[in-house]
This record gives C-alpha cells, sequence and structure tokens, in this order.
C-alpha cells in the first residue's frame, strides 16, 4: 500500500512540475493594437452659401463609421479612412450621400493613440443624389479631439470646422461651410 501511495505522490509531484515551471515566467508582454474601429454620432452649425437661405443645426447619425490604422508606439500620426451614410425616403423620393474620407490624426499627448488630445484633418467626397439628380462635391475638414479611455474601448470627442464645395446637384446637401462636433466609441483591435 505504502508503495502505491509512494508512487502515486511520485506521480502527482512529477506532473506539476511543468506547471510551477511555466508560473515561474515572466509573463508576455501585451501585444498593441493595430487597428482602431469606431462609430460616430456628430452635429454642427451650417452656413450654406446659397443666397437667401439662413443655416441652421444640422445631426447627423447613426452611420458613421472609422477605421484607422494604429502605429507602433512613439509615432505620432495614424491615418483614418471614414465612411458615413445618409440616407433617406419620404414621400416617394429617395435620397443619399456617401461620404468617404481619409483624415490623419496627430497626437499631441503621451499617451499617444490611447487616450489624451489630437489635431486631425482630412479631405473626401460627398457623393449622392439629393433628388435633382446625382452629384459629386470635395469636403475638407479640420480639428481637434481627445480620447477618454472608458474600459477596454475609449470614448472620442472632436469639434472642428468642416468645408463641402459648390455641387448643383446636391444641392442643400453641398455648398457650405459648418462647425460643430463628434462624439463617438473606439474599440482596438
Amino acid at each position: 500500500m505504502r508503495k502505491l501511495f509512494g508512487g502515486m505522490v511520485l506521480a502527482a509531484v512529477a506532473l506539476s512540475l511543468p506547471n510551477s515551471a511555466q508560473s515561474q515566467r515572466r509573463p508576455a508582454a501585451a501585444v498593441a493594437p493595430k487597428h482602431e474601429l469606431g462609430i460616430d454620432l456628430s452635429g454642427a452649425y451650417v452656413s450654406p452659401n446659397t443666397a437667401g437661405v439662413d443655416g441652421g443645426i444640422s445631426l447627423v447619425t447613426p452611420v458613421s463609421l472609422r477605421f484607422g490604422f494604429v502605429p507602433r508606439s512613439g509615432k505620432k500620426m495614424m491615418w483614418e479612412p471614414r465612411l458615413a451614410l445618409n440616407f433617406s425616403t419620404v414621400g416617394g423620393e429617395t435620397t443619399y450621400l456617401f461620404t468617404p474620407q481619409v483624415n490623419m490624426l496627430y497626437a499631441n499627448s503621451t499617451g499617444g493613440h490611447r487616450r489624451g488630445m489630437y489635431f486631425t484633418g482630412g479631405a473626401g467626397l460627398v457623393m449622392g443624389d439629393g433628388g435633382a439628380g446625382s452629384g459629386t462635391a470635395v469636403k475638407l475638414e479640420g480639428g481637434i479631439g481627445w480620447r477618454k479611455p472608458f474600459g477596454v474601448a475609449a470614448w472620442r470627442y472632436e469639434v472642428g470646422i468642416q468645408y463641402v464645395s459648390e455641387s448643383a446637384e446636391l444641392g442643400p446637401f453641398a455648398d457650405y461651410i459648418a462647425i460643430g462636433g463628434r462624439i463617438g466609441l473606439s474599440l482596438w483591435q
């Protein structure tokens, strides 16, 4: 009986040695994220360049997606393609705007692209059909933003200015200057 228990104790010790040796090793370093995925809600004061038309408030929801390419540690610039879609069917008439653009973010804090302040600027196209035919306009924007960590994600807040060039086919959806902000949630992958 002693031989049996002695053999079992010896086997248990032999099987537990690799586990205890593994637990003595230093944990592996966390892998830095390579991509940032986000969705935004925007609001702005819009001043159209159309004679006789007053400015007003514009809220853009909900489909505004971001996909950022996070640089390695120490790099300040980050490239971020963005897509926005506005689709409406009212009274039998369908209108849509599709806005692809590319922004550059410059991290201005020690938190890099995970937290803190950043500057942003970008350019894109406003493509769509405003009811009078399809058209395209050029969009330029710039602003300042902040990231605030939220668990495994981060809240993003931006304020800035936006210019969209003239397009007769897009009607009121083009030829304006907007000053406003955007709030969004970012996830890293």
